[in-house]
């Protein structure tokens, strides 16, 4: 497992992606303060990353999915894109 701090960020785009949770949550401090962050897992190509999750758009099925994971982020896969290609859109989010 890489180190949270040596991750590339993920970035969506407007399509599909799938992911697996490998790590529980963490901070890593930024520019504009604490972040949370995951240490997640492309499925179909094994590359990981760092994904923020402050988002209420992704947070909000994340917390959903943690609650039916017997309260652990570990292990959750699921699909993630934007819906558009604007700074701000919101995430498209679904379990797998």
């Amino acid at each position: 497992m890489a180190e949270i701090d040596k991750l590339t960020q993920f970035k969506a785009g407007t399509g599909w992606v799938e992911l697996e949770i490998v790590a529980e949550p963490v901070l890593i401090l930024t520019l504009r303060g604490y972040a949370p962050v995951l240490h997640v897992k492309q499925m179909h190509n094994g590359l990981e990353y760092l994904l923020y999750i402050s988002a209420k758009s992704l947070s909000d099925p994340l917390e959903n999915c943690r609650k039916l994971n017997g309260n652990l982020f570990s292990g959750i896969s699921f699909k993630i894109r934007k819906e558009s290609n604007e700074k701000t859109a919101k995430y498209q989010f679904e379990a797998l």
